[in-house]
């Protein structure tokens, strides 16, 4: 069973662009790239798939030596006496040679009518172990992480209510009550489903956590035998591993992620977690326009691969969230995790950066849970339960900036508020604009200002 994914339209625009370059794919192990590759190979005049993994492969394109040599021998064991126009040309871990790297350029330079992807799950490790590089603008990346809240509502046959969640996003009219209702069930599943695609055609065949979380299970072991694959100090980056469930929807210090390990290694150590894709690190910022700068000293937050796998690793079940709400469980940290994984998974795969804005003053601290661009300015984007009197950072924020506009994410329904906040040194006029948790995948595909 395919589930469709928001790459399928941003590999299909690519595959009709006639000026299109090699595209790298990026993403985390299992997190669908090659199947979604296979299934735009149906559509085009031929699929030819190479899996550098594969030591058969590997010897393969080691012995061709030149790109020519490499389409040569592809061709003869395709028993093709060339590769016909429109050919989808797939190299799967690519990061198994680095010597085919700098092929890709050659073979859309010398062969434009053959589209190529690569793909790798540990590409950029590898590339920080090997020392290689792509070559300089003339490749295209995306990146594909775990399906988001709205991806699941479509993988699930939920069509029609994806569709109208962002109408009502779109129109900022509040859903009805039974529509709110059905759709945050559906959120609570997903929360203990996640996003990795196995996890999610096992939901939809068998309906059971039981199921789902074997599948968590089966795969936190297999990328913690990847780290074996790193180089450097592989003991420093297995304590990383096993301690990232400690901080995930919270900030984090270096000195104090492992007992006994120092800061240096476990920067470097998260440095290779996250070139893997299999942490984010949202970064601390004072900026309140773009480019963005870090913050120096402060500490950043922890974003999980999936929240799936999150809430297995947590040990939280569906009674747990029946106690406590999605927006207060583990003091916020699960909604507050669950955001920063939607945001970093925008529907057309560009890579994209998480911040939050920091004001470390005494007697005066302020932390926004999130930043959204907008244009060359950021929009404040809290991940919260609270009444909307009671979002200090949010309107220190607005006030700062002399902005007016400020999202809540929470449990309840979409409203359009004006509102007039007290500050020390004057009134603050706003809006704000709550939105549901279940929304959050699509905060990035709208204006807010």
């Amino acid at each position: 069973m395919y589930l469709r994914r928001n790459v399928d339209a941003v590999l299909d625009a690519w595959f009709r662009d006639p000026a299109r370059k090699p595209l790298v794919l990026r993403g985390a192990r299992q997190t669908g790239k090659s199947t979604s590759v296979r299934e735009l190979g149906k559509r085009a005049k031929a699929f030819v798939e190479i899996n550098l993994d594969r030591i058969e492969n590997l010897r393969l394109a080691r012995a061709a030596g030149s790109p020519s040599g490499f389409l040569e021998a592809l061709c003869l064991r395709e028993n093709l006496s060339a590769l016909p126009e429109g050919t989808l040309l797939f190299i799967d871990e690519i990061q198994q040679e680095p010597q085919v790297i700098p092929w890709l350029r050659y073979l859309h330079e010398d062969h434009p009518g053959i589209a190529v992807v690569a793909a790798g799950s540990l590409l950029e490790v590898r590339m920080t172990d090997r020392g290689f590089s792509f070559p300089v603008g003339r490749v295209t990346f995306r990146t594909l992480g775990p399906l988001t809240f709205l991806e699941f509502l479509r993988a699930i046959g939920k069509d029609l209510l994806s569709d109208r969640l962002l109408e009502h996003l779109r129109d900022l009219a509040p859903l009805p009550p039974a529509v709110h209702d059905q759709a945050t069930a559906l959120f609570f599943d997903y929360l203990f489903v996640g996003g990795m695609p196995e996890a999610v055609a096992h939901w939809c065949r068998e309906h059971s956590l039981v199921s789902v979380r074997q599948v968590h299970r089966d795969l936190l072991q297999a990328l913690a035998e990847d780290i074996q694959k790193y180089r450097g100090n592989v003991a420093a980056v297995e304590a990383a591993f096993e301690a990232l469930p400690h901080y995930y929807g919270r900030r984090f210090k270096y000195e104090q992620f492992a007992p006994g390990r120092r800061s240096r290694d476990m920067h470097a150590a998260i440095d290779r977690l996250e070139a893997a894709r299999l942490v984010l690190r949202a970064l601390p910022t004072g900026s309140t326009d773009l480019p963005a700068s870090p913050k120096e000293r402060a500490a950043p937050k922890l974003v999980p691969l999936d929240i799936g796998i999150a809430m297995t690793q947590w040990g939280l079940g569906p009674n747990d969230l029946k106690r406590t709400g999605a927006d207060r469980m583990l003091e916020g940290r699960v909604a507050e995790a669950y955001v920063g994984q939607q945001l970093a998974s925008p529907a057309d795969c560009q890579p994209a950066d998480l911040w939050f804005w920091v004001r470390e003053q005494p007697g005066s601290d302020a932390e926004v849970d999130y930043l959204l661009p907008q244009g060359r300015h950021f929009v404040p984007v809290e991940v919260k339960a609270g009444a909307a009197g009671r979002l200090k950072s949010l309107h220190r924020f607005l006030w700062t900036t002399g902005r007016q506009v400020g999202l809540r994410l929470h449990a309840g329904n979409l409203s359009d508020q004006r509102h007039v906040v007290r500050m020390p040194d004057g009134e603050l006029h706003h809006r704000l604009l709550s939105i549901p948790l279940y929304l959050a995948a699509a905060l990035r595909e709208r204006a807010w200002e």
